[in-house]
């Protein structure tokens, strides 16, 4: 008989590996239906204003989340400028979502670069399990607004009844009522078991909601502006609950970049929309919002690095020359004392 401890160590990996199973199906049988030269075509389909208005979304995206960044930096009163935390927020954020796992990658990030510029360790622990909390937030609230507000047609496009789509839409905004309610009136620390968590003000938990709702409705909606006006898009409020859908199902598959798992339940709640212009939005979106942004934040870490390196050695240098300083001084001292 299988332990509990034993149970929750391999139900994720269960959970991981059926949904990508899964949604890899559902990516194949949609595959076998899209021809390469459609997908090509479809790439040059796309209007260059289409691109233009994804890459000024995905500019709100990033800075947004180098703004609150900065934001959580001074709430922490780390001994840092505001350049170190827009380099950690431009870095940890693309290259968490390309390695997976975000928040344990991420915090990876985050610790070399704040640990370099001298932040301690627990106030580098602060920092990453702040940052964590706005996408997390921002996906529950949009996902609950968008099947409150338009549960007939979310429900036809997720294939339940409307009932069910607005009741899963009331209970997701419930429970973040409760959320901030409790960061409203508690003052105190949340005790869950031995676990002893503070609660953010209620100041920042109105940043955290509005960075997480920008992320997530300026991130679906550079998908959505590369769709071609033609492709049967549903209305963007429905268009949001199905695109946090393929988001949640690729954070639970654990996949980098949730290659497949995205597009494959994006394929899948998507049926009326024709393969290849889909297929080609979909790599477009990738591009601009995870591979651009990927590029940017490995240049600016191995910068950081670099700049790291330096000042090191220059700091050792300078206590070398200090030291051959303090021993020639020593020895002029010694040639002229009479003893």
């Amino acid at each position: 008989m299988i332990s509990s401890a034993r149970l929750r160590q391999i139900l994720p990996l269960f959970v991981s590996a059926a949904i990508v199973a899964f949604a890899g199906h559902a990516l194949l049988r949609a595959l076998r239906q899209i021809a390469f030269h459609d997908v090509l075509v479809a790439f040059g389909q796309i209007p260059p204003v289409a691109i233009a208005s994804a890459a000024l979304l995905v500019a709100s995206v990033y800075g947004a989340l180098a703004t609150y960044e900065v934001i959580v930096v001074r709430k922490v009163k780390a001994p840092v400028g505001d350049g170190v935390a827009v380099v950690a927020g431009l870095t940890a954020a693309p290259i968490g979502h390309a390695v997976g796992m975000g928040a344990l990658s991420g915090g990876a990030v985050r610790y070399r670069v704040y640990s370099n510029a001298g932040v301690k360790a627990l106030d580098i622990a602060k920092i990453a399990m702040l940052a964590a909390i706005p996408y997390a937030a921002g996906l529950g609230f949009v996902l609950g607004l968008a099947l409150v507000f338009d549960a007939e047609r979310a429900a036809v496009m997720l294939k339940v009844q409307p009932a069910l789509a607005r009741g899963a839409g009331l209970g997701l905004l419930a429970l973040h009522a409760v959320y901030i309610s409790l960061c409203l009136l508690r003052r105190q620390a949340l005790r869950i078991g031995t676990l002893s968590v503070s609660l953010p003000p209620p100041y920042l938990t109105a940043i955290q909601y509005v960075v997480g709702s920008v992320e997530v409705c300026c991130g679906s909606a550079v998908l959505y502006v590369l769709l071609p006006a033609d492709a049967h898009a549903p209305p963007y409020v429905v268009f949001v609950a199905v695109y946090v859908l393929s988001i949640l199902a690729a954070l639970a598959s654990s996949v980098p970049a949730g290659i497949g798992v995205f597009d494959g339940v994006l394929l899948m709640l998507l049926p009326q929309m024709p393969k290849a212009a889909l297929a080609a939005s979909v790599l477009t979106y990738r591009f601009l919002l995870e591979a651009v942004p990927l590029l940017i934040g490995l240049t600016l870490f191995a910068a950081s690095e670099w700049r790291s390196r330096a000042l090191k050695n220059a700091r050792q240098e300078t206590v070398r020359l200090e030291n051959v300083r303090q021993e020639n001084v020593r020895q002029e001292n010694a040639r002229h004392d009479p003893r």
